[in-house]
């Protein structure tokens, strides 16, 4: 079914690689950026300091370590048409080891139609071990991927009625232009 809404150019997932396409959902790959609360940080949702995170480039691996929030970012990068959603859904097999996405739900209609966004994951560590996370690598020299990460999401398609404005163009649309992982930016919606 994503396949059919890809090639009728509702969504865009990119890459798209088939052997990632289950039977309903999309298995999607752990980015190689992450941002790092900085701890003791006071996060005011009216005024958000603007060095709340440290911005990391994950190298052979992450290890979340039990009771650690981070923000993580997708391998791929995805929009969608004014008419369809792409929902979100934790991997159930990353659950089982106690990481969890503290915020899946979907991509609005209309995001991402100018440029394609990255999404940020909000990951936590409820587990009592330590849980390594790899993130998916290119071959600097061929632009291929070497090795695809770790497994953090899955994604399914949905129509959806059209929308009167794409949520990047939407005065309230704050993450509708996110090439890559980003803190949250509360404070800057509805302004």
């Amino acid at each position: 079914m994503i396949k059919e809404h890809i090639a009728a150019g509702h969504v865009k997932i990119d890459p798209y690689i088939a052997k990632f396409q289950g039977p309903n959902l999309y298995y999607c790959h752990l980015g190689s950026n992450v941002l790092i609360p900085k701890a003791g940080s006071l996060a005011d949702t009216k005024k958000l300091a603007k060095d709340l995170y440290e911005k990391k480039e994950i190298g052979d691996f992450y290890d979340l370590k039990p009771g650690e929030f981070i923000l993580a970012e997708t391998f791929e990068t995805f929009s969608t048409d004014k008419s369809h959603i792409i929902r979100l859904f934790n991997s159930s097999s990353l659950a089982r080891l106690g990481v969890v996405q503290c915020a899946v739900g979907m991509i609005n209609p209309g995001c991402g139609i100018k440029v394609p966004v990255r999404l940020t994951l909000e990951l936590t560590n409820t587990s009592p071990f330590t849980v390594r996370l790899y993130p998916t690598k290119l071959n600097e020299k061929s632009g291929e991927v070497d090795d695809f990460g770790t497994e953090i999401l899955k994604v399914a398609v949905a129509p959806h009625h059209e929308v009167d404005v794409a949520y990047e163009d939407w005065n309230g649309s704050v993450y509708g232009a996110d090439s890559g992982v980003a803190g949250s930016k509360i404070d800057r919606r509805f302004q």
